[in-house]
Parts: C-alpha cells; sequence; structure tokens
C-alpha cells in the first residue's frame, strides 16, 4: 500500500508541474498597432500621344497615308489605318508609361482585330491589303516611377500590282500584359 501512495503522490506531483508549466508558457499575445502599404501599380499607355505615326507614301505624288490612335482606356489602343496604294505604310508608337512604384514586366501586347484577322503578332484585313505587325515592348522591364517603354505598330499595304490600288482602312486593338518584375 506504502508503493501505491508514493505512485499516487508522484502521478499528482507530475500534473501538478505540468499544470504549472503549461499556465507558465500559456500567455496571450496582443499586437496593437496598423500597417500600411505603400505600394502602387500603375503600368498605362500614355494617352497624351494620340497622333504618334509615321506614314510613308508608296509611289510619289500620291495621297499620303493617314492613321489615327484612340484610347478604350490606358490599358487599350485602337489604331486605324488608311492606306491608298501598294507600298504605303503608317508605323504607330505607343508608348508605355510607369508612374507606379513597382517595378513592371511587360509581356507580349493581346491583338483584337476589329476589321482584320489576327495571327499571332500579326493581323491583316479581310482584302489582305492591309497588314499590322506588331512588337513586343521594348525594353521588357521598366523601372518603378519614370521607366517608360514603346510598342511599334506597322500597317503596310503589301506590294501589289497597282492595278489592284484602293483606298482601304482597317482597324487593330492593342492591349497591355503587363506583371510585377521581381527579379533583382
Amino acid at each position: 500500500m506504502h508503493n501505491k501512495n508514493i505512485l499516487i503522490g508522484g502521478l499528482i506531483a507530475i500534473v501538478v508541474v505540468m499544470v504549472s508549466g503549461y499556465a507558465a508558457f500559456a500567455t496571450q499575445l496582443n499586437i496593437n498597432g496598423t500597417a500600411n502599404i505603400t505600394s502602387s501599380w500603375n503600368v498605362a499607355f500614355d494617352t497624351t500621344q494620340t497622333s504618334a505615326y509615321t506614314p510613308t507614301t508608296g509611289l510619289s505624288g500620291a495621297t499620303a497615308p493617314t492613321g489615327s490612335i484612340a484610347f478604350t482606356d490606358d490599358q487599350t489602343a485602337n489604331l486605324t489605318a488608311n492606306l491608298n496604294q501598294p507600298g504605303d505604310k503608317i508605323v504607330f508608337t505607343l508608348t508605355v508609361k510607369n508612374t507606379g512604384n513597382l517595378k513592371a514586366k511587360l509581356e507580349a501586347p493581346t491583338l483584337t482585330g476589329t476589321s482584320c484577322t489576327v495571327s499571332d503578332l500579326t493581323c491583316t484585313s479581310a482584302s489582305g491589303h492591309i497588314k499590322f505587325t506588331v512588337t513586343n515592348p521594348t525594353p521588357t522591364s521598366i523601372a518603378a516611377t519614370t521607366g517608360t517603354a514603346t510598342i511599334t505598330v506597322t500597317a503596310e499595304y503589301p506590294n501589289t500590282t497597282v492595278e489592284e490600288a484602293s483606298t482601304e482602312s482597317a482597324s487593330i486593338k492593342v492591349s497591355l500584359n503587363a506583371t510585377q518584375d521581381t527579379s533583382a
């Protein structure tokens, strides 16, 4: 019986030590305060540049081609080319700017043909007389706050015979694809 009492007493002592140890380590942690996020994301087309294009006339003395740039929002540019004869070309320059404070990585833009069929980074009009070719952004990584890149869109009237010449119009939408650049 004496051994039983010692065993019971030992078990009770162990339980008391465990309860005391748990009480000593089980404290409540209270964190008070506020956290502020100071990052901003703003990668967009420079919508102030609505006439950034260079026309080239295919035949000397002929009517020069015309074009226009309009923006649906700061992420989508609508480009229209009016070409008159073979050899006509318009080169549009779209400027992408980063005014946020996070570095940006630019991917190939998304094209939507409103009057042309899209394939990779080209878009050909239904008549086949206007072909848009779009470049990837250069550079593909732009710094925070002041970084810029350009996307070039070339609309051209392929060199065909002059007898086939007729004034053509076609449009394309170019949309940005940007993500945060986490590289060092």
